[in-house]
C-alpha cells in the first residue's frame, strides 16, 4: 500500500498521534566545533538507480536534528527538494513512483504542522499524476483520490455512500487475484469502506458488506473463506436493528444460559475481556446503570473474550459483577474464536447490544450515555433522590 511509514514519523503527527517537541539544548561553554558532517539532503548526481534507490532509503531513515516545531518544518522541507530533485531526473518509473509517494507522504504530514501551502501542492500533484502519460503513476493518483473519497464517507449524502459502495465493489470484481498488489489494495479498500460505514451507516455498511462478501466468494480461492465469513457475520450484526439476537452459553459458574431466561427485560449483551482497557472503563457505567434499574427489568449478560477462567472469577470476583458472563472452555473458542462473537462479526471490544422487553435489538453501540438514554426510553428515568431533612432537636 501506499502508507509506507517514515521512520521519522516517530516525531510527527500521523493519524491524530502527538510527537515530543523538544527545546534544543544550546552548545557548552567552550565546547570544541565538530567536524563538518555530509549534508544528508544532498542528492547523488547521476540516475543510478541502486544509487538512488539507496539514498531515498537513507533519507527516511533520517531523523530531525530540531525536533521543535520549527526544526521538523525545516527538516521536512528539506527532504521535499532533495525528492523533487530526484523527480525532476530521467528515472525509472518504478523508482519515480517510489520517490512520488515519498513526497506526497510528506506533503500530507506538513499541514500538520502548520504549513498551509502543502495541501495545495499535494492537490496540484495529483492533478498531474492524472494526467501522466504512465499506467503506474495513474493508477497511483487514482489509488488516492479513493481513499480521500473514503475519508469523507461520513459526510456524503446516503446516495452518495451507496455509489461509493458499488464503485468499490466494481473495482474488487474486476481486480484479478494474480495481480497479488492490485487485488490486496482492492480487498483493502472494500474493508476500509464496510468498517468506516458501520458507525456512520449501519444500513448501508449491511449492503456494502453483502456485496463484497459476494464478490470474494465468485473468486473461489482458499484463503479468501475467512474473509468472506466473516464478513458475512458482521451482516448478520448490522441487520440486528429491529430484530432478536440469539445469545446462548456457559457461563463461569457452570451454568447454561439462554437470553429467553431474560423474556420481557431490558438486557445488555455485553462483549468484552479483562485485558480490554475500554471494556474496563465502561464498567462502571454499567454498573451504576444496572443498580438504578435492575428493580425495574434491567438485566445484563456478559460474553467474555477471556482466555484464563481463574483470572476471569477473579477479576468478576473483586469488581462485584452480579450478572452472568458466559464463557467457553475449549482454548479453540476462546478469545477472538469464542463462537457468539464470531457468529455476529465481532472486530472490536465493547460491544454493547441493547434488547428491548420484545426481546429485539434496539442499538449496537449501548455505552456511556447513549445506554442511559436509551434506558430511559425503555425503563422511564430515574428518581430523583431527595435530601434527607435534617431532624429538629
Amino acid at each position: 500500500m501506499i502508507q509506507r511509514l517514515l521512520c521519522f514519523s516517530l516525531f510527527l503527527t500521523i493519524a491524530g498521534q502527538t510527537f515530543p517537541l523538544v527545546a534544543q539544548d544550546a552548545p557548552a561553554a567552550g565546547a570544541k566545533e565538530e567536524k563538518a558532517k555530509p549534508d544528508p539532503f544532498a542528492v547523488p548526481k547521476g540516475t543510478d538507480e541502486k544509487i538512488l534507490n539507496l539514498f531515498i532509503r537513507k533519507l527516511m531513515r533520517t531523523p530531525p536534528e530540531n525536533r521543535s516545531r520549527e526544526g521538523v518544518l525545516e527538516h521536512l522541507g528539506k527532504m521535499n527538494s532533495a525528492v523533487e530533485e530526484i523527480l525532476s531526473r530521467e528515472i525509472s518509473e518504478e523508482l519515480y513512483v517510489t520517490a512520488l509517494e515519498m513526497r506526497l507522504q510528506i506533503l500530507g504530514i506538513l499541514p500538520q504542522l502548520g504549513d498551509n501551502t502543502a495541501s495545495v501542492k499535494r492537490t496540484k500533484l495529483i492533478d498531474e499524476m492524472k494526467r501522466d502519460k504512465r499506467e503506474s503513476v495513474k493508477a497511483l493518483a487514482a489509488q488516492l483520490e479513493l481513499q480521500e473519497k473514503i475519508g469523507r464517507l461520513p459526510t456524503l449524502s446516503v446516495k452518495a455512500r451507496k455509489e461509493l459502495v458499488s464503485e468499490i465493489g466494481t473495482n474488487l470484481s474486476n481486480t484479478e487475484i494474480n495481480d497479488e498488489q492490485k487485488f490486496q489494495q482492492a480487498v483493502q479498500a472494500a474493508m476500509q469502506v464496510a468498517r468506516t460505514l458501520e458507525r456512520a451507516d449501519p444500513e448501508t455498511a449491511a449492503i456494502a458488506y453483502k456485496l463484497y462478501s459476494g464478490i470474494l466468494a465468485k473468486k473461489n480461492h482458499p484463503d479468501l473463506g475467512d474473509v468472506v465469513e466473516r464478513m458475512q457475520a458482521t451482516v448478520r450484526r448490522l441487520e440486528l436493528l429491529g430484530n432478536k439476537i440469539e445469545i446462548a452459553g456457559p457461563t463461569v459458574d457452570g451454568e447454561q444460559f439462554n437470553i429467553e431466561q431474560y423474556q420481557g427485560k431490558v438486557v445488555l449483551v455485553d462483549f468484552w475481556a479483562t485485558w480490554c482497557g475500554p471494556c474496563i472503563a465502561e464498567l462502571p457505567n454499567v454498573k451504576g446503570l444496572y443498580d438504578a434499574y435492575h428493580e425495574k427489568g434491567f438485566e445484563v449478560i456478559g460474553i467474555s473474550l477471556d482466555q484464563d477462567k481463574d483470572a476471569l472469577v477473579k477479576f468478576i470476583e473483586e469488581k462485584e459483577l452480579v450478572w452472568p458472563t458466559i464463557f467457553f472452555t475449549e482454548p479453540e473458542d476462546q478469545g477472538w474464536s469464542n463462537p457468539i462473537a464470531r457468529y455476529y462479526g465481532i472486530s472490536g471490544i465493547p460491544t454493547a447490544i441493547l434488547v428491548n422487553q420484545d426481546g429485539k435489538v434496539v442499538t449496537l453501540s449501548a455505552r456511556g450515555g447513549n445506554l442511559r438514554n436509551e434506558l430511559v426510553k425503555l425503563l422511564g428515568p430515574l428518581e430523583e433522590k431527595k435530601p434527607e431533612e435534617k431532624k429538629s432537636e
